[in-house]
């Protein structure tokens, strides 16, 4: 199991390079930008990486009370809320990492007779937190005692934030390296960057199988001590436009 973030950078591959040297030719912009002004530019297109083991696990849980008396469905949600906090706290999970919304009416509508059938009371919890030794029991426990508002598990990177911006490095990185060496190969040089365009892709990291079956509602094999999901790949595809000497 691995409670800490370890990191490394990938090498994106350079996926188009376009060349406009002195030939009347002026490179074409990415959507968005302001094309270029004359024929001295070269555009550069890479996909930068960042690697991390995810530190957070996510599990989302939906609670739902139905009945033909609004305050039955209420009544319902309440205790079912109850019985998941009362697991959570034998858990060992703390208020400050459960998440809950408001409850939310929603009635049942019978459009022919024109009147309401019955109320849907619903309130959803996203549990978070970092020991995943913790994930086995808690889906352990959730099946045995026949609680079926368990959602799904997730895996998430805390900081986001600085894993985008490592991966847009990577990809800027890559850019620059192989317009430099484009340009030198053609005799030129890199007077700077005119312009640039991001796109940032950062899926999650996948449910493992016990999450799985236990959301499915399927018999899981029992918890072990450790938990250790895939790592998080996050993804950056740089287009970079940059000026070249005359």
């Amino acid at each position: 199991m691995r409670t800490t973030s370890t990191m490394r950078t990938g090498i994106g591959l350079v996926t188009g390079l376009v060349l406009a040297l002195g030939l009347g030719l002026a490179a074409q912009a990415p959507e968005g930008t302001a094309p270029a002004t004359d024929g001295n530019t070269i555009t550069v297109a890479s996909q930068g990486h960042f690697e991390a083991a995810p530190d957070t696990a996510v599990v989302n849980w939906e609670i739902t009370g139905e009945n033909a008396s609004l305050k039955a469905a209420y009544a319902q949600a309440q205790s079912q809320a109850e019985q998941v906090r009362a697991l959570l706290t034998r858990q060992g999970f703390t208020p400050q990492q459960a998440h809950w919304t408001s409850y939310q009416v929603q009635p049942q509508w019978d459009y022919k007779a024109h009147r309401v059938t019955s109320y849907s009371v619903s309130t959803s919890l996203r549990l978070e937190f970092t020991d995943f030794q913790k994930i086995g029991p808690l889906l352990d426990a959730a099946g045995s005692a026949g609680l079926t508002a368990l959602r799904g598990v997730s895996f998430e990177l805390k900081d986001m934030d600085a894993a985008r911006a490592a991966a847009i490095a990577d990809g800027y990185r890559q850019t620059h390296q192989e317009a430099a060496a484009l340009a030198a190969a053609a005799g030129r040089h890199i007077l700077g960057l005119s312009h640039a365009s991001i796109d940032v892709a950062a899926p999650f990291a996948p449910v493992p199988m016990m999450a799985r079956a236990m959301v499915a509602g399927a018999a899981a094999p029992p918890p072990t001590a450790s938990f250790t999901p895939q790592d998080i790949t996050v993804t950056a595809r740089i287009t970079a436009v940059y000026r070249l000497n005359p």
